[in-house]
């Protein structure tokens, strides 16, 4: 099996752009779940990478503090994941950004959890005024 090295991450940035019709079913049901309000909007953490990885049988988990990002994508640049409560930020705020294989041993990338550049409002007006996803990682 051939052994990769962990993917270099060298900035991150967080970027509130207009969800897309998936997102705004995931967000109805995290809103019924959770019974709680929240804006409307996906926030695409970005985390920009040296190169992106190549793809192999033993990929690399993403992990914000302790917390494993379930899922993440590529875009040009490195990889994102998207969060629709913006109380995410306010409980991982400065969390380490990191990387395992195994979810014990781990590659720190030295770079912490932002909060978004605005915080968005739950209106349709401000929403669309926000940007597509396909402009953010473009």
């Amino acid at each position: 099996m051939k052994v990769s090295t962990a993917p270099q991450a060298v900035a991150v940035e967080v970027v509130a752009a207009r969800a897309t019709t998936a997102d705004t079913a995931m967000v109805a049901q995290l809103e019924s779940s959770e019974k709680k309000s929240l804006p409307g909007v996906a926030y695409i953490v970005k985390v920009r990478l040296k190169a992106l990885p190549e793809a192999i049988g033993q990929g690399w988990a993403l992990y914000v503090g302790t917390l494993r990002i379930p899922k993440y994508w590529t875009y040009p640049h490195g990889i994102y994941f998207k969060v629709f409560d913006p109380q995410f930020f306010a409980d991982h705020q400065g969390g380490r950004l990191r990387f395992s294989q195994n979810g014990t041993q781990f590659v720190d990338t030295r770079l912490k959890l932002v909060a978004p550049r605005t915080p968005a409002k739950k209106s349709g007006r401000a929403a669309e005024r926000l940007p597509k996803q396909d402009e953010v990682l473009s």
